[in-house]
């Protein structure tokens, strides 16, 4: 963790006589505050102690076409310009503070005062750059040992793919593909995403492809995690996710529509619960109504349609499991819509009749009967899919389960049930139907039928 040395400007105050008059600062006072320190170093040298104030002159001995750095050791304050000089000549930097070694013979490494900052503490050191094995998302890198180097790990960005980086070691910055820095990163561990950007999407955030290098403490560890981002069209072909990677796919949608994601591989065992793709949001990471439902088919796990409340684009995180060997096809779907059920009218079909396709229907309103119940019954009858699951919902609302499955109802506790198979009918309560409400039938990937769903009231008593 990078450790901050931080430090305050002191203000001391002189009790005088009253008829003293302060006399102005001495030459020698304004050349203490601002001294040059000039020393003759090796690299990876013991850090030269300073304040932020003083101008420092580190010379050394260089090879040709060595990377070198003068880094300001545990510090995240990075005011005052640093140049390198060679017979009277300035190098061209490599990139803030790093330059490439044009010949071999002496240089110097020189730290400019800060003007506008409190002086604080720093430590300088000429180092070596050591590169460190690439970063790639099939295994984290641990950087090695000494403290007399920098110490860079590169990786890649793509085209079309967000990534983040994180690690249980402080990070000093990082190097983007035009030479800037952006320093003090340290996040504690947890992840950073290596460029911000305000149209975030799903926690990730867009990053301009190409090279990137990171600094990293000494025995740092670090990990990537590269999110792949696709345009698809609702109802449209598979994407197949790769084992390890994560996945935004972004789509078009219509308002009032219903949405869901679709995996077409990987639907059993390990991989369908550990590959749950439930979470559909729009910039920035907004909660839409929602309503989860048990998955229906082999897997454990809840899966999830989402209500779009607005015509425009969204985005369906799939959350791969880094190292998982196991690809996954998968797809924004639409689902069906079913007429709305009346209490004591016809049956209404939900039909499946595109392969894996789900339906949603709206539910009636229903008052309180004198028992405090709503004396009303919704069963389902004339099944002819192989499973299936409904889900009864009252009062849906925002909801992301990619954040410990929170889902946020109008009314506490939600009117919600599951029927299945084994569990065709069920009463209702008397306030399910107060606020929107709907049946969602969900069905695995490639299954196809119908089923019948009513709703009757009881008859009442003599």
């Amino acid at each position: 963790m990078l450790r901050r040395l931080g430090g305050c400007a002191v203000a001391l105050a002189l009790l005088l006589p009253t008829q003293a008059v302060a006399a102005p600062p001495s030459a020698q006072t304004d050349q203490r505050a601002s001294a040059t320190k000039t020393r003759e170093v090796r690299l990876g040298h013991t850090p030269v102690r300073a304040t932020t104030a003083d101008k420092v002159r580190l010379t050394f001995e260089g090879r040709k076409g060595q990377l070198v750095n003068l880094a300001r050791v545990d510090a995240t304050e990075q005011c005052g310009s640093r140049v390198l000089r060679r017979g009277g000549r300035t190098v061209k930097p490599w990139a803030q503070g790093y330059w490439r070694l044009p010949r071999t013979g002496t240089y110097t490494a020189i730290s400019k005062p800060c003007r506008k900052q409190d002086t604080t503490k720093v430590r300088l050191q000429v180092r070596k750059v050591v590169r460190e094995d690439r970063l790639t998302d099939d295994a984290p890198v641990t950087a090695g040992r000494s403290t007399r180097v920098t110490h860079l790990v590169p990786f890649r960005v793509g085209a079309d793919e967000r990534v983040a980086v994180a690690g249980n070691e402080g990070r000093l910055g990082l190097i983007r593909p035009d030479r800037s820095i952006t320093r003090d990163i340290d996040d504690e561990g947890l992840p950073y995403t290596v460029t911000d950007h305000p149209a975030r999407v799903g926690g990730e955030v867009p990053s301009p492809r190409g090279r990137y290098l990171l600094e990293v403490a000494p025995k740092a560890r670090t990990s990537l995690f590269v999110t792949s981002v696709v345009a698809v069209a609702v109802d449209g072909p598979p994407v197949v996710v790769g084992a390890g990677r994560y996945a935004r796919l972004v789509f078009a949608g219509t308002a009032g529509q219903w949405v869901y994601a679709e995996m077409t591989s990987a639907t059993t065992g390990r991989a369908a619960y550990e590959h749950r793709t439930y979470n559909v949001v729009v910039p920035p990471e907004a909660f839409l109504p929602s309503v989860p439902v048990e998955c229906p088919g082999s897997a454990p796990g809840s899966c999830m349609v989402t209500q779009l409340p607005a015509t425009g684009t969204y985005v369906v995180s799939v959350p791969i499991s880094p190292g998982d060997d196991t690809d996954v096809s998968v797809r924004v779907r639409s689902a069906a819509r079913a007429l709305p059920a009346t209490i004591g009218g016809p049956a209404v079909t939900y039909s499946a009749s595109s392969p894996g396709q789900w339906v949603v229907g709206d539910l009636p309103e229903v008052p309180q009967d004198a028992s405090g119940g709503s004396g009303a019954t919704i069963t389902l009858s004339n099944v002819t899919l192989p499973d299936w699951r409904v889900r009864a919902a009252s009062g849906y609302g925002p909801c992301n389960p990619g954040l410990f499955d929170r889902c946020f109802t109008v009314n506490t506790p939600p009117n919600e049930f599951t029927l299945s198979p084994s569990r065709l009918s069920s009463p209702l309560p008397f306030d399910a139907f107060a606020n929107p409400a709907v049946a969602v039938l969900a069905v695995p990937p490639g299954a196809t039928g119908s089923l019948d769903l009513t709703v009757t009231e009881a008859a009442p008593q003599p």
